[in-house]
């Protein structure tokens, strides 16, 4: 995540998914996984869902408020204060590329402290799930989640949602960068799941359940499903 891209379609997704899960009674914790703004490209001014009739009756009371963000300061700090997402908490230290002076492993312990009340953790790097053709040492991996640092929350009793852009890859040679869920020994009794945004840049966002969170949370996501939202989001097929 970053600052710039507050308000963005994506972030109409990304929150209306997670108060669609605030009727499941569990408390939701936001890991922005915030870096550094940059201006290379013109990512963040995908901010036409705003006056575009087909995503009216989704979240309208979200839309608005995402409106007012865009016309002001957009920022992470911006959303939380305007409470979209009842109750949430939120880890906003910016996650910084590797370097003699900044730690990932104590930026990411402080992250569980912060974030130890909640129930659902939602995870929300520029890129998604680390690939392969980036190290943990990379100038890039900021833009990252770890498979480590999903397991630390699983471990910790939280159910795990993660983004992941979609790459232009073949969708099952895509999908198979997720099937080390089912067989990482942590996350051995998690019940996976995925859904699809589908405007703009397609989004994924992947979870791992508690067995004890699971009814609740896909009780949410079948009545948003059944709901406006219905026609931006989609199930998406995870198998071994």
């Amino acid at each position: 995540m970053q600052n710039r891209y507050a308000g963005d379609v994506g972030d109409f997704g990304k929150l209306g998914l997670l108060r669609g899960l605030t009727s499941s009674q569990l408390d939701i914790g936001v890991n922005w996984y915030l870096t550094p703004d940059e201006n290379h490209n013109a990512d963040g001014k995908h901010i036409g869902y705003i006056t575009d009739t087909r995503y009216k009756g989704c979240d309208d009371s979200l839309r608005n408020s995402l409106e007012k963000i865009v016309e002001g300061e957009r920022s992470v700090s911006s959303l939380e204060a305007m409470d979209l997402v009842p109750n949430a908490v939120y880890y906003h230290e910016v996650l910084y590329s590797p370097s003699q002076t900044f730690s990932r492993r104590d930026w990411h312990i402080k992250a569980l402290e912060v974030l130890s009340s909640a129930d659902v953790i939602f995870l929300d790097p520029d890129n998604g799930l680390l690939v392969r053709s980036v190290s943990t040492g990379s100038a890039k991996s900021n833009k990252y989640v770890i498979s480590s640092e999903i397991a630390d929350y699983f471990a910790a009793g939280k159910s795990v949602i993660f983004y992941n852009q979609r790459s232009r890859e073949k969708e099952s040679v895509y999908l198979r960068r997720f099937a080390w869920m089912y067989e990482d020994s942590i996350l051995k009794d998690a019940v996976i799941a995925g859904m699809t945004f589908k405007r703009g840049t397609v989004r994924d966002y992947i979870f791992a359940m508690q067995p004890g969170h699971a009814p609740k949370i896909m009780e949410c996501l079948d009545n948003m499903l059944q709901s406006p939202w219905g026609d931006h989001f989609s199930e998406l097929n995870l198998t071994r």
